[in-house]
């Protein structure tokens, strides 16, 4: 800076006017590039910054989704397990089996399996919104449609609990006359008591009351697998997508 001021006063000093503002003109202009030249820095350097927390959100909203989808994949097996077991009691005759597989299939005709993802990182996303640092719109608008999705699902989850609760519940509390000792297999059935509980399983199974119940309850569990499954295709889909996504960052 020295030696600029320098220059200048010569130029005055001389008489040299023009020249003087010429220089100047160029000192200005000089000052002014150095300014875009640190703006375009800066500016380069916040770009840098927000891809770093892009691919770390990416990153962590991906490892999020693996973990649900595998949840969901054992949620929605177990979901059609129970409903094997309801359709074998509508429509297979069960009469002859061991006791042992009528003891399997009536405690899988009333067992609820629910789906309960982790969302402590998509709540944290939407809270800070960090949501925003994802440039992919396609994305960012497939993760807020997924989690209505699961919504959707986990309420249709709810209903066939608390018909469980309301109904078939109920029922077996006040009929339902094992020995919780043979039950959970503590020890084995005798003669008696393998003749008793053969005559109770065929007493319930053909009940109109209960077939009733599980015709219902094989509609509703219908209606929550399909769900399960197109989440679960989502959540696969998606991703894919997102190791797409990340592969760009490379």
């Amino acid at each position: 800076m020295k030696f600029f001021r320098k220059i200048r006063q010569e130029f005055l000093f001389k008489g040299k006017t023009l020249k003087y503002l010429k220089y100047a003109l160029g000192e200005i202009i000089l000052v002014v590039i150095g300014i875009l030249i640190a703006l375009q820095i800066n500016n380069w350097n916040e770009d840098k910054q927000l891809k770093q927390e892009e691919l770390k959100t990416l990153k962590s909203l991906q490892e999020s989704i693996k973990i649900n989808k595998g949840e969901l994949a054992t949620t929605l097996n177990a979901q059609i397990d129970r409903n094997q077991s309801l359709q074998e009691v509508l429509f297979s005759e069960i009469k002859n089996r061991p006791v042992r597989q009528l003891d399997s299939l009536i405690t899988a005709n009333v067992g609820n399996h629910t789906f309960d993802p982790s969302t402590g990182i998509y709540n944290a996303m939407i809270n800070s919104g960090k949501i925003e640092l994802i440039s992919n719109e396609t994305i960012k608008n497939r993760i807020s449609k997924l989690y209505d999705q699961v919504r959707d699902y986990q309420e249709s989850e709810d209903e066939i609990t608390d018909y469980t609760k309301a109904h078939l519940e109920p029922y077996f509390i006040d009929n339902y006359f094992i020995e919780p000792a043979v039950l959970v297999q503590l020890r084995d059935r005798t003669p008696e008591e393998t003749k008793k509980d053969r005559e109770f399983y065929g007493k319930v199974f053909s009940s109109t009351t209960v077939k009733n119940m599980y015709i219902l309850l094989l509609y509703k569990m219908g209606e929550v697998i399909k769900k399960g499954q197109k989440l679960l295709a989502e959540y696969n889909s998606l991703v894919e997508e997102l190791e797409t996504e990340l592969a760009d960052f490379s």
